[in-house]
């Protein structure tokens, strides 16, 4: 009978799951030494890896491509980051609608191509933290997110505040 398959699809598929989505990544970047602060946008791509023990619980690994940015200004600066992250997802379940809250790390790379120096490369570790909003059907999920955080690059004379939202399919192997 169907009443008795309902109560299972919306149950939480717990297990190992893999995703991948699309991203907006926004870039607010100052520098020391000069007034102001540049802003930009670019779309790119993630890549998940989570495994959720629990209902309330998952633990996530993501490859995110931020995006890079040639400036239009002569200058001939570029710029291109990544980022890995590693999290705990804390998860609300309203039957298949799922609510997240995200806190964990985030290795960034970032590279700064200068038209006079040639490219320099800098990296780091940053707490980093978020929430969004999911759906689950069986196996199959889709979800939305914001992600934020921060670094400080060049010896600490370049500050940027990395926001990223994303939308994401994720499959869980049962």
């Amino acid at each position: 009978s169907l009443a008795a398959v309902a109560p299972q699809a919306a149950a939480a598929d717990n297990g190992f799951y893999l995703g991948a989505g699309l991203t907006q990544t926004h870039f607010s970047v100052s520098v020391d030494d000069f007034d102001g602060e540049e802003s930009f946008d670019d779309n790119s791509f993630k890549i998940i890896a989570g495994f959720r023990p629990l209902d309330w619980l998952a633990v996530e690994a993501n490859y995110i491509d931020l995006g890079s940015i040639d400036f239009d200004d002569g200058s001939g600066v570029s710029i291109d980051s990544t980022a890995i992250t590693a999290s705990a997802l804390f998860i609300k379940e309203f039957q298949v609608i799922d609510l997240l809250a995200r806190l964990g790390v985030a290795k960034w790379d970032t590279d700064f191509n200068l038209e006079d120096v040639g490219t320099v490369s800098d990296d780091g570790w940053e707490p980093t933290y978020g929430v969004g909003i999911g759906a689950h059907f069986g196996s199959l999920g889709l979800r939305a997110e914001w992600e934020r955080f921060s670094t400080e690059s060049l010896d600490d004379a370049v500050d940027t505040d990395i926001d990223t939202i994303s939308l994401s399919f994720t499959y869980t192997f049962l």
